[in-house]
């Protein structure tokens, strides 16, 4: 006789190195050739959603017989979005197709219902089309509220080209200074680059998903770069200065343990600011800073909403390409 049960689980229980094992076999099966998600990174998240920040979330395991073939994953913004949870889900694929994930949901619905929460989102990576994660979604009566593009630039990139775009975008953006830092960034630019992570909830396409804008101050940007540490991440950054304030910033994360794959984080220009090539400028220096300190790194990914041609301008010019898609999900409940 079967046996099956979902029990709540933290990062530092018997049972969670098996929860990590199936997101790595999610992973591996849908997208081969990236390197899956390291369960140090999902421990290190499971201990800041418990360490009374900005943040919180639960997770669960459903298992069967014995084994861990399902994991779910609950975060519950504080500070902002108070109505939201941001569910995470995946069943291991030998275990696909009998309801398991469906249970899984019921009972993420449960909890972020309990949390006062009225509505969940979730993000579906689709390296080809009918991909499975889409198809759950759509069964269930989500809606689907924003699609971006996946785009990977193979590593090390073309010289001649970045080269010219260096020189176009200095150019065009001389009466801006450049800066460069990692991990930390510098005091006296701090409030500044807090109004931008503000600024990047509202002014990058968000589609129609049921989120506002996010409340950031200094405090929360400290926090979020120690968890970015915690997490075994070093991000790279550069800014563009005006008259001493930072009007623009662009991230890049390294995972330290699987350092060949680099993610292409946050981006923005204020409003007022653009026109001047800084994005491009900006990520060229990321770049020339990535090639010096961190060479093994092979491919870096990003994402973008083809509504937002400026920076889809950007990245095809550095010579990104085209990798699938994302699509990101919501339900009232």
């Amino acid at each position: 006789m079967v046996t099956s049960r979902i029990v709540e689980l933290g990062p530092d229980d018997d049972l969670f190195p098996a929860w990590c094992e199936v997101w790595t076999a999610a992973q591996r099966a849908e997208r081969p050739d990236d390197p899956p998600r390291q369960a140090g990174d999902h421990a290190a998240l499971g201990r800041e959603l418990l360490a009374g920040g900005s943040r919180s979330g639960t997770h669960r395991a459903l298992v069967v017989d014995g084994a861990v073939v399902g994991a779910l994953r609950l975060i519950f913004t504080l500070r902002d979005n108070t109505g939201v949870a941001t569910l995470d889900l995946a069943v291991h694929p030998g275990h696909r197709r009998r309801g398991l994930g469906s249970r899984l949901l019921s009972e993420a619905g449960r909890l972020a219902a309990a949390r006062g929460r009225t509505s969940m989102i979730a993000d579906v990576d689709e390296p080809v089309p009918d991909n499975p994660g889409r198809a759950f979604a759509l069964r269930h009566g989500w809606t689907c509220d924003l699609l971006e593009t996946r785009r990977d630039l193979l590593l090390p990139p073309d010289e001649e080209r970045l080269a010219a775009l260096e020189a176009e975008a200095a150019v065009a953006g001389a009466e801006y200074e450049l800066v460069t830092w990692r991990d930390r960034t510098p005091d006296h630019l701090l409030d500044d680059r807090a109004l931008l992570w503000r600024r990047m909830t509202t002014d990058a396409p968000q589609g129609d998903l049921p989120v506002e804008e996010e409340d950031w101050d200094g405090g929360r940007i400290r926090e979020w770069e120690a968890n970015s540490l915690a997490r075994d991440r070093t991000v790279l950054s550069a800014g563009a200065l005006r008259d001493g304030r930072l009007v623009a910033f662009t991230d890049l994360h390294v995972p330290l343990a699987q350092p060949e794959r680099a993610q292409q984080s946050g981006t923005l220009v204020l409003g007022e600011h653009r026109g001047h090539r800084l994005g491009a400028r900006m990520k060229a220096a990321v770049l020339r800073d990535l090639a010096a300190a961190f060479p093994q790194v092979r491919r870096i990914t990003t994402y973008n909403s083809e509504g937002n041609r400026p920076m889809v301008a950007v990245n095809e010019a550095l010579g990104f390409r085209p990798a699938g898609q994302l699509s990101c999900w919501s339900t009232r409940l």
